[in-house]
């Protein structure tokens, strides 16, 4: 695979990531809204929003990495 065909694949990836991020920011926001309007939804679902936002910012944070460092650093870094 060429090295661009792989960056390409990485910003790809990192788009997906940031949609994922921002829907999960409209739920919270909507969440919050609902309990503003005097509903009482259910805390659980705001803490798995919270630890769905972690995840997906982690996994933003390490397709980033992709495009600031060769490969084959990253690998290293990871070790």
């Amino acid at each position: 695979m060429s090295q661009n065909a792989n960056h390409n694949r990485v910003l790809q990836g990192l788009r997906r990531l940031n949609e994922k991020y921002e829907e999960i920011n409209q739920q919270q926001y909507d969440f919050v809204k609902r309990q503003a309007q005097g509903e009482n939804p259910n805390p659980d679902e705001f803490f798995k929003l919270l630890e769905q936002q972690s995840i997906t910012h982690t996994a933003m944070t390490a397709q980033f990495n992709l495009i600031q460092k060769p490969l084959k650093t990253v690998i290293t870094d990871s070790r």
